[in-house]
């Protein structure tokens, strides 16, 4: 009998999805010239992601479709410098998406160009063998790059197959999903699959998903694993403009469970990783 080959595994999480340059405005006032900080950085939830599993010690590539532009080598760049392998296809026709936040709370605004993540196609995804993969929903529950999306779930060879709640959830969120077992979800999104708050919303998506984890910022969060449940919050309330939090949550808390930690352990892990994200 010929010995058996068991494929190495090179990555502790593979995330895919929109790869963007982020900005942040401290201050935007309509018809004023405005001196305040501004601050750019790679973003998008893979790259969030991928960048928190990897401050935590982990192994993460990042897989997603940018443009032939400046802002597309200065992502890669950031990656690079991070430890974070950049798998990019690169649109020759689009630009680099963009996203742009100022302000907080209900003075907080956004604008987002989508640019070359909106041609995420299912050609753009390779091999995923990875002990976590995880899966944006702005890619997945958006028509354009739902295929692609669908295919990176059905290529994925993880123990852990993540998908995380944001974007236009619509009816057809669980037949999209199909293929992961774990669900990342803030509380707004759980509301809206569900009908129900926190913990009960947790409870409700763990009968569907293998691991059903819901967010609800400084409050915390609550994680259900068969009859396993377990609650955490960060060690301190963070203001922050930054978005982002969401996605560095999701990516450290996979690569703890993947790693042997306990469910409470992997949600303590990602709540605080989360509260990092806001003031890195």
């Amino acid at each position: 009998m010929g010995s058996i080959i068991i494929p190495q595994i090179e990555h502790d999480l593979i995330a895919v999805g929109e790869v963007l340059l982020d900005v942040t405005v401290a201050e935007l006032v309509r018809g004023r010239v405005s001196h305040a900080p501004v601050s750019v950085r790679a973003g998008g939830v893979p790259v969030n992601a991928a960048l928190a599993a990897v401050a935590h010690g982990a192994t993460a590539a990042v897989v997603g479709r940018v443009g032939s532009d400046p802002a597309a080598a200065a992502v890669r760049a950031e990656l690079e410098a991070a430890g974070v392998e950049a798998i990019l296809a690169v649109d020759g026709e689009l630009p680099t998406g963009t996203f742009v936040e100022t302000g907080e709370g209900d003075e907080r605004a956004i604008s987002a160009d989508r640019g070359a993540s909106a041609r995420l196609g299912p050609g753009d995804i390779p091999a995923l063998d990875a002990r976590a993969v995880l899966v944006s929903g702005h890619a997945l529950l958006r028509d354009d790059t739902a295929p692609a999306a669908r295919a990176a779930l059905e290529a994925a060879g993880a123990p852990l197959v993540a998908v995380v709640a944001a974007g236009p959830i619509g009816a057809d969120f669980h037949a999209r999903a199909k293929g992961a077992n774990v669900l990342f979800a803030n509380e707004d999104e759980a509301r809206t699959l569900t009908g129900l708050e926190l913990r009960e919303a947790a409870l409700a998506l763990a009968e569907l998903y293998e691991v059903a984890v819901v967010t609800a910022g400084a409050a915390g969060a609550v994680a259900v694993s068969g009859v396993e449940i377990a609650a955490g919050r960060p060690s301190e309330t963070v203001r922050s403009r930054r978005s982002g939090a969401g996605d560095a949550f999701a990516g450290v808390f996979l690569v703890a469970l993947a790693g042997g930690a306990s469910l409470a352990e992997a949600l303590d892990g990602a709540c605080e990783a989360g509260r990092r994200a806001l003031v890195s």
